[in-house]
């Protein structure tokens, strides 16, 4: 007998709720952490519905009003916070149910099963059963619970309510968070980040099943410590991976990440091999960074596809450029020696001693106004040529001699978005490391305005061909 087809879990409410009650939050206005950190981040991006904060004796923290216990609302809640310690877990949990109109718990709160302790594992089991018979999903415990920008929701300070196509899984808190800070800067706008922690109820695989069918996410990316539930994961993974563009980091991947996972969520870290296996049934990339999947998120949102291997790179400084050559060969990219008709082109705006125009271009040419886009429109049109890799820095002598350096940024970027539009191939930019805070915000205001027209930054050479090599790999994938 054929087994029935998974079908995504009804899981909208959990992102989209009218509500939110938080209790355990510190009396102090500038805890930042736990509960105090829920308020500033909901109250930061905007939540448009009422907060409500439980303490037993404050009467109001940051501006909203205390209440003694949930029962004391008087009005409807249906998605709350808890951050109070372990043990108080199941009377809030009653509290919930008799409310009647709480539908989510997002237990923060951690100290169950990640223990190793047979009692506290005995009290995750039995809050989740408990839960489940009065209809209310629990997100956790041991997690930072949900961003999400259309509705939002936001997990921590600081986090932005622009939304984007990027939706992630992620067993671990802190790693949801980092992945958010690091892509949000490089144009990065996220569907739904969710933090799931022990997953005592709701675990990856259902969240794997809802993203794999939610019309705001067009790429998927996760970070997984432990298997639960091997076959439905593996299941839900495939799922994914044959909707859309899926990019997992595994760890647990030796005994000592394993025994780590083990700690922190209650997770079995499970055979690298095995995972391996499943990744590429279903057609999934697997990374082995979070750098790694911050960059592949970058390059599903902004690059999506590549016809091939042959990368021409192009930026000042034959040092650099040398580096480059062997950065992109060693992850099977290749630097074609451009044809005698793009060199001529080339050769007449780069005529400088110690430059080459034959790829990498090494050229002083890409400091000027004409000399930049001259340069990179016969590149573009090169048949040997599938995409564009611009290096640059901010910072160094020669360029910070060179006056408005916001208007050059703004000039460099509409030029690079005029070559990718014209030529129809990738064009990625790597900006190399600043050293002083003046070069830094000229590098950080470029790479936004790279990215506001569509194109790829990484923060090194190394990096961005990496994520070319790997976005090949993924294409191959789905062959």
């Amino acid at each position: 007998m054929t087994a029935p087809a998974t079908t995504s879990p009804d899981l909208d409410f959990i992102f989209q709720p009218r509500s939110i009650a938080i209790a355990g939050v510190s009396a102090r206005e500038n805890a930042s952490f736990g509960g105090g950190g829920f308020v500033q981040a909901l109250q930061e991006v905007g939540f448009g519905g009422p907060i409500y904060l439980i303490h037993p004796t404050a009467p109001a923290i940051r501006g909203l009003k205390c209440y003694p216990s949930l029962r004391d609302i008087p009005w409807d809640v249906d998605y709350v916070i808890s951050s109070v310690s372990a043990k108080y877990v199941p009377d809030l949990l009653e509290d919930c149910i008799e409310k009647g109109t709480v539908r989510v718990l997002h237990l923060f709160t951690a100290g169950f099963t990640e223990t190793g302790e047979e009692g506290r594992a005995d009290m995750e089991r039995t809050v989740v059963a408990r839960a489940r018979e009065a209809g209310i999903r629990v997100i956790g415990p041991n997690c930072m619970g949900l961003y999400v920008p259309g509705s939002r929701l936001a997990m921590m300070p600081g986090q932005i309510p622009e939304a984007g196509p990027v939706g992630m899984v992620s067993q671990s808190g802190m790693n949801a968070g980092e992945f958010v800070r690091y892509a949000t800067p490089r144009g990065v706008r996220c569907s739904k980040v969710i933090s799931f922690g022990n997953g005592a109820d709701l675990k990856a695989a259902d969240f794997f099943d809802y993203l794999a069918d939610d019309a705001d996410t067009e790429t998927i990316v996760a970070y997984i410590e432990g298997i639960q539930d091997g076959p439905r994961l593996a299941q839900a993974i495939r799922r994914a991976g044959e909707a859309k563009p899926l990019v997992i980091l595994k760890s647990g991947r030796t005994e000592a990440g394993s025994r780590a996972a083990s700690s922190h969520t209650a997770s079995l870290a499970g055979s690298v091999e095995v995972f391996d296996g499943l990744c590429k049934q279903a057609r999934a990339l697997r990374v082995e960074s979070l750098d790694e999947l911050v960059d592949m998120a970058v390059t599903f949102q902004f690059v999506k596809r590549l016809h091939g291997p042959n990368i021409c790179v192009v930026g000042a400084g034959g040092g650099a450029s040398v580096m480059a050559a062997d950065d992109l060969d060693v992850v099977d990219l290749k630097l074609p020696t451009l044809l005698p008709e793009t060199q001529e082109a080339l050769a007449k705006v780069t005529n400088e001693a110690g430059t080459s125009i034959r790829n990498p271009i090494d050229t002083m040419s890409v400091f000027e106004d004409h000399g930049f886009e001259a340069t990179l429109t016969p590149v573009g049109q090169a048949p040997n040529v599938d995409a564009i890799l611009y290096h640059t820095s901010f910072g160094f002598g020669f360029a910070s001699r060179m006056g408005d350096q916001r208007g050059r940024a703004e000039r460099q970027a509409d030029g690079l978005a005029r070559a990718q539009e014209q030529s129809g191939k990738p064009v990625v930019v790597a900006i190399r490391p600043s050293l002083t805070p003046e070069a830094l915000e000229q590098a950080n205001y470029f790479q936004e305005q790279c990215y506001r027209r569509g194109i790829a930054t990484y923060p090194s050479i190394a990096r961005a061909g990496n994520a070319l090599s790997k976005l090949l790999q993924w294409q191959a994938l789905q062959d």
